[in-house]
C-alpha cells in the first residue's frame, strides 16, 4: 500500500469519525432558519461561523427507488423524477474520471437512495436538488469527494462547508483519479 492509499484511508476514517462524534452528540439541534433568498444564496454563506449545524449522515431522510443513473452527480428514479446531487459536481461525459465517478454513484445508490432537500429544490434544468445518501444513511457526497470522484459545489448548500472542506484535503493527499 503506497502513501497515498494510506493518507486517502486516513482521511476517510477521520471524515467518518467525525459523522459518529458529530451523531452522538447530546446538544440541541439548532433551531430551523429560513431558506436564504436567491441573492443570499449567491452572496451569503449557507452556513454561519463555527462548527457545522449539520452532520452528513441520514438514516432518517426519505427512501426513494432508483431507476437509472445518468452520470455521477445526475439519477432518475423509478417515480421519474430526474435528481442532481447538491453537493458535488462530476466530470462530464467527455471528462477523464466520468466513467469512474458513474460507476461509483451506481455502486453506492444502488437501487435505494435517501434524498435531502438542499436551500434550492430545482436546478434551471427542472431537475430536483438533493443530497444523496445510501440506503443505511452515509452520505454519497462524502463518498464522491473522499474518493477523488468530484468536486464540492461551492455556492452554497446546509453542507457546503463540510464538503469543501473534504474536497481540499482529497487533494492535499492526491486523493483518487481527479487528484492522484
Amino acid at each position: 500500500m503506497d502513501i497515498s492509499n494510506i493518507k486517502l484511508a486516513l482521511l476517510t476514517a477521520l471524515a467518518f469519525a467525525a459523522i459518529a462524534i458529530s451523531c452522538a452528540s447530546d446538544a440541541a439541534p439548532p433551531a430551523p432558519t429560513a431558506p436564504p433568498t436567491t441573492q443570499e444564496t449567491l452572496d451569503e454563506p449557507a452556513t454561519g461561523p463555527g462548527p457545522p449545524t449539520t452532520v452528513i449522515n441520514c438514516l432518517a431522510c426519505d427512501a426513494h427507488t432508483v431507476d437509472r443513473v445518468i452520470d455521477g452527480d445526475t439519477l432518475d428514479l423509478t417515480d421519474g423524477t430526474r435528481v442532481r446531487l447538491y453537493g458535488v459536481d462530476t466530470p462530464e461525459r467527455s471528462e477523464e474520471c466520468f466513467t469512474e465517478a458513474t460507476d461509483r454513484l451506481r455502486q453506492h445508490a444502488g437501487a435505494t437512495v435517501r434524498l435531502e432537500s438542499g436551500p434550492r429544490a430545482t436546478d434551471s434544468f427542472g431537475r430536483r436538488l438533493a443530497y444523496a445518501y445510501t440506503d443505511i444513511g452515509h452520505s454519497i457526497d462524502v463518498i464522491l469527494i473522499g474518493d477523488g470522484l468530484a468536486e464540492a459545489w461551492t455556492r452554497d448548500g446546509q453542507h457546503r462547508d463540510t464538503l469543501v472542506a473534504l474536497e481540499q484535503s482529497a487533494r492535499e493527499n492526491g486523493a483518487g483519479c481527479l487528484w492522484g
